[in-house]
């Protein structure tokens, strides 16, 4: 029988045994990170997010401070201004900084994307966990229930979620990732299938460990690379995703500035003042763009298969 300290040896998995180089051989963890730290690119990207995040966690502090206006601070004598002194990116048709809402419009935004995330994960390695681990008639029933959500046209579904409830940042991240969450389950299933086989599993599943400690300790672990990878990713898509809803009318109502609302509410102002749709334009492009080099960054840093 393997004895528990040799049981936590085989937990995480490691990069591999170096045999014929004097560097000694470094654990999964440290050379993933190593190896996005190498990636420069990578790593500047997800400075920016950090950054974008940061700007929007202190949205009040920008207003109180910096813009000294409210991002619902209407002034008509102020209308279409050019961006200069007093508006430093100029305003809108109401007189409305344009700064003072992309900061804002970036806390709705952002906040949607994460807050989705953070739900899609939670419930995809959930049901991912409990139908890969299981197997059976678990199996059979939660991917079914995966398959009728994925089967489901978003719009349809997003339409319907609209209609019944407000859409806030709240309920519109709830109802965006009650679409995501099938794609992150069938994920997760697939690791824990590959993983569950192993040694280390079936080492600690042969001294008594419980079910819940194996799936917590054991395989969660080895899951987090793919989390991590369809987090990144997920955060760009996410940001498209509620850009469209707002476009349709289906997101985040006026006057709560989001960046996909007040890129709407531009169009019909598009041969007035091009800087109103240029700025949430280019912002989301720049956030989606930094957020899916970051995710490849990720991907390339984790995924053991593309270790050069």
């Amino acid at each position: 029988m393997i004895g528990p300290s040799r049981v936590a040896e085989l937990d995480m998995p490691s990069a591999g045994i170096e045999t014929g180089g004097s560097r000694p051989a470094q654990s999964y963890w440290n050379e993933s990170w190593e190896r996005l730290r190498a990636n420069r690119i990578g790593v500047g990207a997800g400075a920016l997010i950090l950054v974008f995040a940061a700007i929007a966690i202190m949205a009040p502090l920008v207003s109180a401070f910096i813009t000294h206006y409210q991002p619902q601070t209407i002034n008509l004598d102020q209308t279409f201004a050019k961006p200069g002194s007093v508006h430093w990116l100029g305003s809108d048709e109401l007189g409305r900084d344009t700064l003072t809402r992309l900061v804002w419009g970036a806390r709705v935004s952002l906040g949607v994307a994460f807050l989705t995330v953070a739900i899609s994960l939670t419930v995809g390695t959930s049901v991912g966990m409990l139908a890969g681990y299981y197997g059976g008639w678990i199996d059979d029933v939660l991917m079914r229930l995966v398959d009728t959500v994925l089967a489901i046209p978003a719009i349809f579904l997003f339409i319907l979620m609209s209609i019944l409830f407000r859409p806030n940042p709240f309920t519109l991240a709830v109802i965006v990732a009650s679409v995501g969450w099938g794609a992150v389950a069938r994920l997760v299933r697939g690791e824990v299938l590959s993983v569950k086989q192993r040694d280390f599993v079936l080492a600690t599943r042969s001294i008594g460990a419980r079910d819940t400690r194996l799936m917590a300790r054991h395989l969660l672990p080895n899951v987090l690379p793919v989390l991590i990878v369809a987090a990144s990713l997920g955060v760009g898509q996410i940001i498209l995703v509620e850009a469209a809803l707002d476009f349709l009318g289906l997101g985040i109502q006026p006057p709560t500035a989001s960046w996909g609302n007040m890129l709407t509410n531009a169009e019909s102002y598009f041969f007035r003042s091009g800087w109103l749709v240029a700025l949430p334009g280019v912002t989301i492009f720049t956030t989606v763009l930094a957020s899916n080099i970051f995710g490849n960054a990720v991907r390339d840093a984790f995924d053991p298969r593309l270790k050069s």
